[in-house]
């Protein structure tokens, strides 16, 4: 009987200890109770994994103002790593902040993952993992809109990319 407890005591806490640390996917990017959601998954049929490293690549070409710098990890035709800088996105009391971000992206035939790594500002508070962020009175009075603000920039980070994957419009000259 004591073996049983014991099995089952080691069963249910491993258990707990291991969905704690699971990334948390999300159709979009939201905060919760806990904090944003990790990554998004994005859907794009009919595109091998190599074809759409070569679009996003191309793609922090054209969107970056210095892609070299914030190329900060790259395997070819498997993920590669952004470290950027978000303006404005934040406003406490009024003041606008910049926050810095670590974005990594890989890729499977037909899909890629979008996944926020770290958003921190000055290297010390973590906007990522804050907690009751949209609804806590206090954080609500200090920061306003800023987890609006900063779900809406990085959903649009990503819709950014998805469409130039899936190949934008031809220029007419």
């Amino acid at each position: 009987m004591k073996n049983i407890l014991a099995l089952l005591i080691l069963t249910f806490s491993s258990i707990c200890l291991a969905q704690t640390s699971e990334k948390v996917k999300g159709e979009k990017f939201e905060y919760s109770d806990v904090g944003l959601n990790d990554y998004v998954i994005t859907n794009i049929e009919g595109k091998t994994k190599e074809e759409m490293y070569k679009k996003a690549m191309n793609w922090v070409i054209e969107t970056y103002k210095n892609p070299d710098a914030v190329l900060k990890m790259n395997i070819e035709n498997e993920k590669f790593r952004i470290d950027g800088i978000a303006f404005g996105v934040v406003k406490v009391k009024g003041i606008s902040l910049n926050l810095g971000y670590v974005i990594e992206i890989s890729f499977r035939d037909n899909k890629y993952r979008f996944e926020l790594i770290s958003l921190l500002y000055d290297n010390a508070t973590d906007y990522k993992k804050m907690p009751n962020f949209k609804t806590d009175p206090k954080l609500v009075k200090n920061f306003g809109n800023s987890p609006a603000e900063i779900e809406n920039y990085f959903n649009t980070l990503n819709k950014s990319l998805e469409i130039y994957i899936v190949g934008k419009a031809e220029e007419k000259w």
